[in-house]
Parts: structure tokens; C-alpha cells; sequence
């Protein structure tokens, strides 16, 4: 008969069931048996639980039945972690009248009282593999809630030490890299792009948080690139508060606050305001564009109505109409605009002139985003915490013994205490809003330390909206009388107006 032998194994750590002596059993049985081997298959470091029949070695075996008259392993819990599994392994093999041979196991898996029993055990391994599961599990928890470092991927801006205390490793800061992250959190409070950023990160030797020389198991990456998508999964991560993340979601204490055993890197106040500016960047129309030109979303066509965009001729940078493009690409016709078009640095210094001429000596006061009070995340996790505790005493069985009983009842009514505590914050919590916060100094004073965005910035806040009026004679000087300048209330009502009539184009 010719035979096939399957290996696997979860981790290759255990001598007991490691894959030299599963291989050695296999090929005495087929020995003692007068079997000849033609093929061995090893599916080593994968689980067969979690993988199902989605493992390499089995499914090669699997797609050769017909060269196989038998099929040998270790035992059955090598062959399948599921019964379900373990039945459909059988349904293929004796639909192609291949015969399951265990090394270890006395069974005759030809009868069908074999197979019947085959499949109790194929029962009993499953029910091992969940309680093994739910020890590592239990194991785990408790090892994160000590403080204790298990393994996987280390987070940016700590580093894996020997255990201060005792037995194991922890996570400590690490310095070089907490002093990135708090010079990105730096950059992004300062409206820095993340684009911007994950460039000049990556011209850095700074390694990314997947780099090999950063994680020491898990997908890792040669590759010091640096992505927004990085970025963003960095600075949106609560490890950075120093709490305990599982699955994804913080490890929570018995009172419903996060379980935080690490020193942070971001206080709490700083963790907010990034919070806040990096969900203000997903709103499109609140992004800021690096380099953009001065007087976008400021100039508009005189004819159209629509925003005017800068174009290079001859090496200098001009603003032009492009709203009868759009026209034609929204409806399929020429529209009455035909692009006027005007000088860019002329253009900006007169509008520049204008500007502080009326607002130069005036004081600057920003309008900022108050954050509102919101409690409803913190009264879910309190939720959640005493549906957990409930579980834990009926559903697990804990808190059992004499003092059982007062355990359970004192940790439920601190849980109540918190949870009524918390809803009567969120009854009387402050909305958001906006407030007017002094910067103690003029716009004059103020344009000179802006950036291009910053400056444009101003002028939006101040009310700019500039009308390009088509060009009533030729020549190289700037005629300023095409050029309607506003500010204030007007300008706002104007630049308003205009933006509606535009969007559909923009959207376009």
C-alpha cells in the first residue's frame, strides 16, 4: 500500500510530540505494516484549530489522494483540531477510498464502529484545544494585568526589558523613540501634513514601528518607509497612555477604567487635542494643503464666479479661471467663461497691502474648538465591566468560598457607584463650541511669522474674497482696478455665495 505521512505541529518547542518523533512512529507503523512510504508532508508552527484544513502540508496530501492508499499521523489530534474538521478529512479520504492510520492510537478505521470512535476522540481533542485556548488565555490576562510582558508586536516607543520585580519581561519607555513621537505629536499639533512627515521620518534613520530591528517576531519589514497609514495607527494607539491593550481594546479594571501598568508617553491633555486634530483632518473640506498658493479659496472669477488656481508661464506663477473647463466637464458644453487670468506676485502684494492696511494694527483672536464633555465612553466601559463581573461569578464560577460572595457584592456596588456617577456627569456635561482665545499680537506682527497656509489663514478669517475682473487692456503692470477687494462681513457673505455656486464643479 502506498502511504503518505502527516506532520504538524504548533509550535516547535515540545519534545514530546516534536517532528522527528512523530515521523519516526509514522514510518515504524508503515514499516511494521509492509507500507510503502511515497510522500511526507510537515505542517510545522501552525495551528490546527485556528487554520483549519487551511494548512499547506495537509492540503497537499489532500490534492494527491488518488496517489495514496492510506494516510498516517501521529495521532488525531495532529490530523485535525475540529471534529468537524476530522469528519471532513474522512468524507475526502473515502471518497477516493483512502484509508486513516494513527501511530499511536489503536483504531480500525475501516469499520464503521472505528470511525465512530475515531470521532469521540476527535471530540475529546477539540474539547483540550479550547481549554488549552481559554488557559492561555486566563494566563495572559492576568501576566498583562501584573504588568507583565507576553509577546507580540512591541508598540513604538517602548522596549522589552528583563523583569525589575521578578520573573518575565516588561515594557519600558524607550527613550529615543518617545522623544519621536512626542516630536511627530509636535508637528501634528502644529498642522504639520502627515504626508510631510512620513516623508522626512523616512529620509531619518528612524525605523518604522514594523522594522526587523524593532520587533523580534509577528510580519516585520526591512523597509525603514514610514506611511500615513503608519502614522495614524501610531498616534490613535492608547498604549501611548501606557494602558493594556488585548484584542485590540483596553484591558479594563474592575471600576471600568482602562488598566494602565507602563509608564505614558502622551498625557492625557495632549492625547485629546491629537485626538481632536487628527479627527478634524477627516473632514475634506477642514484639511490643510501644504504649499498651497496664498490666495486660493480667495480669488475668484469676475465672469464665473469660480475659484481661481495658480499656473506657471514663462517661470512666472499666474491665477487663472478654469471654470469653463468644468463647465464642459459637468455638462459636455462650452460655458460663456473664457479663463481670465492674472499676474500671481503683483496680485498677492496688492491684496497683502490691502490686508494690513485695514487689519495691520488690529489684535489677532482665534476662534478655537472647545471640546465638549462626553462621558458615554467611559460609561460603557463601567457597562461592560459589571457585565464581565456577572459572567465571572455565574457564568465562570468565581468568586467562590465563604468571602465569595462579599467579594463579588463590594467590587458590584463600587461598579454601580461609578457607573450612577457617570451618568449624572453626562446629564450636566458642557457641549462643545467655540471661543474666542486673544494671541496677543496684531496681524501685522503675526504675518511675519506665518507660513504660506498660516497667511492664507488669516486672510480667510479675516473675511478675504478677492474679484478678478476681466482685463481691459494689455500690458506687464497689474491694472489694480480689476481687482475687488473685501473684508469683514461682506467678504465672508461674498466668498459663501460663491462656494455654493462652485461645489457642484468641485465635485465634479
Amino acid at each position: 500500500m502506498r502511504a503518505a505521512i502527516y506532520v504538524r505541529l504548533s509550535r516547535d518547542t515540545e519534545e514530546s510530540t516534536s517532528p522527528e518523533r512523530q515521523r519516526a512512529a509514522c514510518e515504524s507503523l508503515c514499516e511494521a505494516r509492509g507500507w510503502n512510504v511515497v510522500a511526507v508532508e510537515e505542517d510545522i508552527d501552525v495551528s490546527g484549530f485556528s487554520r483549519g484544513l487551511d494548512r499547506p502540508g495537509l492540503q497537499r496530501i489532500l490534492a494527491r489522494l488518488a496517489e495514496f492508499d492510506v494516510i498516517v499521523f501521529f495521532k488525531i489530534d495532529r490530523l485535525a483540531r475540529s471534529t468537524v474538521d476530522f469528519a471532513e478529512i474522512m468524507r475526502l479520504a473515502e471518497a477516493q477510498s483512502v484509508a486513516l492510520a494513527s501511530a499511536t492510537e489503536p483504531l480500525d478505521l475501516t469499520s464503521s464502529m472505528g470511525r465512530a470512535m475515531a470521532k469521540v476522540i476527535a471530540v475529546f481533542a477539540e474539547l483540550e484545544s479550547d481549554t488549552i485556548g481559554m488557559r492561555v488565555s486566563s494566563a495572559h490576562e492576568h501576566l498583562r494585568r501584573e504588568g507583565r510582558w507576553t509577546g507580540g508586536r512591541v508598540p513604538f516607543g517602548y522596549r522589552v526589558v528583563p523583569n525589575p520585580r521578578g520573573a518575565g519581561k516588561v515594557l519600558e519607555v524607550n527613550p529615543d523613540e518617545a522623544k519621536t513621537v512626542q516630536k511627530i505629536v509636535k508637528r501634528v499639533l502644529a498642522k504639520d501634513s502627515l504626508m510631510k512627515i512620513a516623508a522626512d521620518l523616512s529620509k531619518s534613520d528612524i525605523p518604522s514601528p514594523g522594522h526587523s530591528s524593532r520587533q523580534g517576531t509577528g510580519k516585520r519589514s526591512d523597509s525603514k518607509q514610514w506611511y500615513t497609514s503608519t502614522l495614524r495607527s501610531l498616534l490613535t494607539n492608547p498604549q501611548l497612555l501606557g494602558q493594556v491593550i488585548e484584542d485590540g481594546k483596553p484591558i479594563l479594571r474592575t471600576d471600568g477604567l482602562p488598566l494602565v501598568n507602563r509608564p505614558p508617553i502622551l498625557d492625557m491633555d495632549t492625547w485629546h487635542a491629537l485626538q481632536d486634530e487628527l479627527k478634524r483632518r477627516e473632514h475634506r473640506g477642514d484639511q490643510r494643503r501644504e504649499g498651497t498658493s496664498l490666495l486660493r479659496g480667495i480669488l475668484h472669477c469676475g465672469v464665473c464666479g469660480s475659484r481661481m488656481y495658480t499656473f506657471t508661464a514663462k517661470g512666472l506663477v499666474r491665477y487663472r479661471c478654469i471654470g469653463r473647463l468644468k463647465h464642459r466637464q459637468r455638462t459636455g458644453e462650452q460655458g460663456a467663461c473664457y479663463g481670465p487670468s492674472v499676474a500671481g506676485e503683483t496680485t498677492e502684494a496688492h491684496v497683502i497691502a490691502e490686508f494690513l492696511g485695514k487689519y495691520g494694527n488690529l489684535p489677532v483672536v482665534r476662534m478655537v474648538e472647545r471640546a465638549g464633555e462626553d462621558f458615554r465612553p467611559q460609561i460603557r466601559q463601567a457597562e461592560e465591566a459589571l457585565s464581565d463581573l456577572q459572567k465571572d461569578r455565574y457564568d465562570r464560577g468565581l468568586f467562590k468560598g465563604d468571602d465569595g460572595a462579599q467579594r463579588y457584592a463590594a467590587q458590584y456596588a463600587e461598579l454601580e457607584e461609578r457607573l450612577a456617577g457617570l451618568k449624572e456627569k453626562q446629564r450636566t456635561a458642557k457641549p462643545a463650541g467655540k471661543e474666542a482665545v486673544p494671541t496677543g499680537k496684531t496681524h501685522a506682527e503675526l504675518w511675519k511669522t506665518e507660513d504660506t497656509v498660516g497667511k492664507r489663514d488669516l486672510l480667510l478669517n479675516a473675511g478675504g474674497y478677492v474679484e478678478v475682473a476681466p482685463a481691459k487692456r494689455g500690458g506687464k503692470k497689474l491694472d489694480t482696478s480689476r481687482l475687488s477687494v473685501y473684508f469683514g462681513e461682506q467678504g465672508h457673505m461674498r466668498r459663501a455665495a460663491a462656494d455654493r455656486k462652485d461645489a457642484p464643479a468641485d465635485g465634479a
